[in-house]
């Protein structure tokens, strides 16, 4: 887009030399040589940094403030930066003319557009939101960069509130939905599984395609549902988890497709069950998928196993609630040798907290784990129920010394909790303890 384009789109002052834009970004540091940034209002002012965006290669910038570009660059002075990078997002995307693949769900969404972007990009000019950017800045930074050479955009959306993705929903307007799964999760701002379900499955609303798990079938609101599942369109036939991989038999409009991946758990299964309806509404011959699969890897931090001589990592650290706590440490109870837990407490889970870390310690027994290790307030529900040897940590700092200690060779090692617990520094000590 060319800054007078820009200006046009959202209503704004163009002040300065405009030129042709690069892309757009929001965070400074992350500027190249011919972008355009948009400052944005979080924790900082995005318009204390318009001079760095500047300096680093910036073409471009929007104000709310009264600025003089440097010389051979402009700005488009406007009411709300926010507003103005949502609208450069609804014009790219109306002039998008491909196929948009929404996805969300409880668990398994940065997962399941990794696969669908692996997947498919070999058969048709593919992109997808970059990071887990799934919320109202992170679809509008996909969408302003869209490339419209692309036939195929895969957009991941979150939420933790009701309504958001109805919103989402309007802002990319897919033709094909996906809901991943609906589980426990979020439930401090819905309340309760049943509203959890239906704000998931707005997202099928005025949607020609929808992919849902079977028993969700009844809420999808879109033209065409294709379920997937243990039952329905696309479902499993049989299924060998092992601590090697996983195998399995999908049956799906008439075939059996036999996969075989070398990350193990339930997780990468349910997106490929996935992958396999989207396939199908894609006109992707289901042969083809097989051998992709068996390439594919998870995003960092999604049920990464790493080997280190005799010592495991479970790299499980992004995120975590109820359902993806039970499958991790489903993986966990696959391998021999002695099971270490590093489990942080589960967010957002309101009345449920208490219960659902309770829960954990049962699985953590039932799985073989020798020694738990927690960290987070929750988290003390787990350890006063947990019977074997446990050590839990309030403090940052004291957490992340003890692994700069603890013996390592020969343990299975899972790594798992909330965002907001940090632990990826814990799987980052380990890590490297085990390659020096």
């Amino acid at each position: 887009m060319r800054g007078e384009e820009i200006a046009e789109v959202v209503g704004g002052e163009l002040i300065g030399s405009p030129s042709s834009v690069g892309s757009f970004n929001f965070d400074s540091r992350q500027v190249k040589e011919g972008d355009f940034f948009v400052p944005l209002k979080g924790r900082r002012d995005g318009h204390d940094f318009v001079e760095d965006a500047f300096k680093k290669g910036a073409v471009g910038t929007f104000t709310e403030r009264e600025l003089s570009p440097p010389a051979g660059k402009f700005a488009v002075k406007v009411d709300s930066t926010l507003e103005a990078f949502k609208k450069v997002a609804l014009y790219k995307r109306s002039l998008f003319s491909g196929t948009v693949v929404a996805v969300t769900g409880s668990v398994g969404k940065s997962t399941t557009k990794e696969l669908l972007f692996h997947l498919f990009s070999p058969f048709l000019p593919s992109y997808r939101n970059r990071k887990s950017f799934n919320n109202e800045i992170g679809v509008a930074y996909t969408l302003s960069n869209l490339p419209l050479s692309a036939s195929l955009l895969i957009q991941e959306l979150g939420t933790n509130s009701p309504g958001e993705i109805a919103y989402l929903r309007d802002m990319v307007k897919p033709d094909v939905a996906v809901i991943t799964a609906v589980e426990v999760a979020h439930t401090e701002g819905f309340g309760s599984l049943e509203k959890i379900a239906q704000e998931k499955l707005s997202l099928t609303k005025g949607v020609k395609f929808a992919v849902v798990p079977y028993h969700l079938l009844h809420l999808s609101k879109a033209e065409e549902t294709i379920t997937f599942g243990r039952e329905g369109s696309v479902r499993l036939s049989s299924l060998s988890l092992t601590p090697e991989g996983t195998e399995f038999t999908v049956e799906a409009f008439g075939k059996k497709i036999p996969f075989k991946t070398p990350v193990p758990g339930y997780s990468v299964v349910n997106s490929a069950l996935i992958g396999v309806a989207v396939a199908h509404l894609l006109g992707i011959p289901l042969k083809e998928l097989p051998p992709l699969l068996g390439s594919f890897t998870p995003p960092d931090g999604r049920l990464k196993v790493e080997r280190y001589g005799s010592t495991v990592l479970i790299d499980d650290s992004y995120n975590a609630n109820p359902a993806s706590f039970k499958n991790a440490i489903s993986v966990l109870s696959l391998f021999n040798g002695e099971k270490v837990a590093v489990v942080g407490q589960m967010l957002e889970l309101g009345p449920y907290s208490e219960e659902e870390h309770r829960r954990l310690a049962s699985l953590l027994e039932e799985a073989g784990v020798s020694l738990l290790v927690a960290y987070g307030e929750e988290t003390l529900h787990t350890v006063n129920t947990f019977k074997g040897k446990k050590l839990y940590f309030s403090d940052r700092s004291e957490l992340l010394s003890f692994f700069t200690e603890l013996p390592l060779e020969g343990k299975v090692i899972l790594v798992k909790g909330s965002r907001g617990n940090r632990l990826e520094e814990v799987s980052q000590i380990i890590r490297e303890r085990l390659r020096s």
